[in-house]
């Protein structure tokens, strides 16, 4: 990571840290990356964040992983001063009723008021998917305000257009099943150890509901690596879904050759094309006791 890179990242955190309230933001042109980044992003920011114009269709989408979201919006009732100056306001509530009052220089009537319905303002706004700033400036003048103009976050690819050529090329398309099942790992994963191992957990569930095989697995959590920063070493568990006693296998695979060789010969199991896969095991908690045993034996013995 460059130096540029690192202190945009620290300002993201920065602005995250102080801020209330974070609206995350959907471009016209958003399709299913940017909806998976933007819970991705919900997750990771906790309950002060908000996704808040995911379009229906990509909702309708993505139910079966997520609820829709609904933030609720406020209304307003507009009156542009500078052309009808007020001298004083106020507002009275008088039984079931609010009065607003005000004191105008001149004339004024109905017709100068505008009634806005429109998100609560964010302290700070995350945008994705937006192909031009245009659009980008009409949601946020129209439907999601912002406090400070400065801590707006664009994430869109057109504003990142100049770091695409540093990113490999993906060798893989996948089909919306396969991007299904890439989104399930990362949803049942976690990182550890220094951010050096990658744990994710697949049970037969998600290769059902998705129509997919296990042997994808190398291919796809290859290329997961090759357009997100994934540790090392990734561990993989899954159930076989051909096994009627619903045993898991693990896949490890990744960057660290050096410790899925020697799993490789304390296993006394082949590598094949740098993957490594172990089976036999009853359930996810006593294949990950066991991955986790062989890890432990092989650091002792580099000690």
């Amino acid at each position: 990571m460059e130096m540029r890179d690192l202190e945009h990242v620290l300002h993201i955190l920065t602005l995250a840290e102080r801020s209330d309230r974070i609206g995350i933001v959907l471009g016209p042109e958003s399709g299913d990356t940017e909806l998976l980044a933007a819970h991705a992003l919900k997750e990771r920011l906790g309950e002060k964040a908000f996704i808040l114009n995911a379009p229906e269709h990509l909702q309708d989408r993505w139910t079966h992983m997520f609820k829709k979201e609904r933030p609720q919006k406020e209304f307003a009732l507009a009156l542009d001063t500078d052309i009808h100056p007020v001298d004083e306001l106020r507002y009275e509530k008088e039984g079931g009723k609010l009065r607003i009052f005000l004191s105008p220089r001149g004339e004024l009537t109905k017709d100068a008021f505008e009634l806005e319905h429109r998100h609560v303002p964010s302290d700070m706004i995350i945008a994705l998917g937006f192909v031009n700033e245009t659009d980008l400036t009409r949601i946020l003048e129209t439907d999601t305000p912002l406090k400070n103009a400065t801590a707006l976050i664009n994430l869109s690819r057109s504003s990142i257009e100049p770091l695409k050529k540093d990113l490999p090329l993906q060798p893989n398309q996948w089909d919306i099943g396969a991007m299904k099942l890439w989104s399930r790992a990362l949803l049942r994963s976690y990182v550890e150890d220094g951010n050096a191992l990658f744990w994710a957990f697949l049970p037969k569930e998600d290769f059902q509901k998705t129509n997919q095989s296990a042997s994808i697995l190398p291919a796809l959590v290859a290329d997961m690596g090759a357009v997100m920063a994934l540790p090392p070493l990734r561990v993989i568990l899954w159930q076989d879904e051909d096994s009627a006693a619903n045993t898991v296998r693990v896949l490890l695979t990744g960057t660290d050759t050096n410790t899925i060789m020697k799993m490789a010969q304390a296993t006394e199991t082949p590598v094949t094309n740098g993957n490594l896969v172990l089976s036999g095991f009853t359930n996810f908690s006593e294949a990950e006791v066991e991955i986790r045993k062989l890890l432990k034996d092989l650091r002792h013995e580099v000690r």
